[in-house]
């Protein structure tokens, strides 16, 4: 399959699943598939801003860091802290401490988004319009942070005089946002599968899942369907729609997997093209 270039990296929001995408990125990068512009939402953000800072050394950076999920975890319950601090400031369970350490563990650094290599955008949520907005430019730091402010768990993000909320409420495979950068073709790393059946929630957190997964998908298939003569790769994602986006314990299991399916389409799409 030809992909003119400039090839569009879109990488798609899911927290904990957010794993798949290195994998797939190893996959696609190992084949000589190489983005010329990354545009991610929430963790898709975060993965693709180690992307575009060095598309030759991302994927060995993003498994060293997917692989220490003891240190990486944003979200530690312990006793009433959490609720306490909703008390005081009724914004939010967590701060936002640890996520600005994960960036700054990678990405220290690149000041700006324009430091990065190559052209990036990352997409949050305006907290009073509720529209997606594009970082394209400005403060590497805060755009990641807006663009994960999971709301009640995180804080809205300050920055440029307005307050953000997670990129994931209004576009969580941020297709379109890579089209109006300039893109000519796209690979589409999302890190769930919206062709496959859901399993009916049993419980209040798989129903919050299914809730925002069928939320999700349908921004999503709205967007493929656009942009269906646009040229893409879009590798499926082994997670189903309703796995944890907090739970790290199968990171492993999903960087190997999403690995060899990845292989596997590739091997099939490329071939056939």
């Amino acid at each position: 399959m030809p992909l003119p270039r400039p090839i569009g990296f879109v990488l798609g929001g899911g927290g904990a699943l957010g794993a798949v995408q290195v994998g797939m990125l190893r996959a696609l990068l190992e084949r000589g598939v190489t983005p010329d512009l990354v545009v991610g939402t929430s963790i898709g953000a975060f993965n693709g801003a180690i992307l575009a800072a060095d598309p030759t050394v991302a994927v060995d950076k993003l498994i060293r860091f997917w692989s220490n999920t003891s240190q990486i975890n944003p979200i530690r319950w312990r006793g009433l802290t959490p609720l306490l601090r909703w008390r005081r400031t009724r914004r939010s369970l967590f701060a936002n401490d640890a996520l600005a350490l994960n960036i700054r563990s990678q990405l220290s650094a690149f000041q700006l988004i324009e430091d990065l290599t190559l052209p990036f955008g990352a997409v949050a949520v305006d907290v009073h319009l509720g529209v997606p907005e594009l970082f394209t430019e400005g403060d590497l730091e805060s755009a990641l942070l807006a663009s994960s402010a999971i709301p009640g768990l995180f804080p809205p993000v300050h920055r440029k005089q307005r307050f953000y909320y997670d990129g994931g409420l209004a576009d969580n495979v941020p297709i379109r946002q890579a089209v109006a950068m300039g893109a000519r073709s796209l690979v589409v790393l999302d890190t769930t599968n919206p062709y496959v059946s859901l399993d009916q929630p049993n419980s209040v957190s798989s129903l919050a899942a299914y809730v925002t997964e069928v939320y999700s998908r349908q921004a999503v298939l709205r967007s493929l369907d656009d942009f269906a003569k646009m040229p893409m790769l879009y590798p499926r994602s082994p997670a189903n729609g309703t796995m944890s986006t907090i739970d790290l314990s199968r990171t492993d299991d999903l960087l190997r997997q999403s690995y060899h399916d990845t292989v596997a389409y590739l091997e099939r799409v490329l071939v056939a093209g």
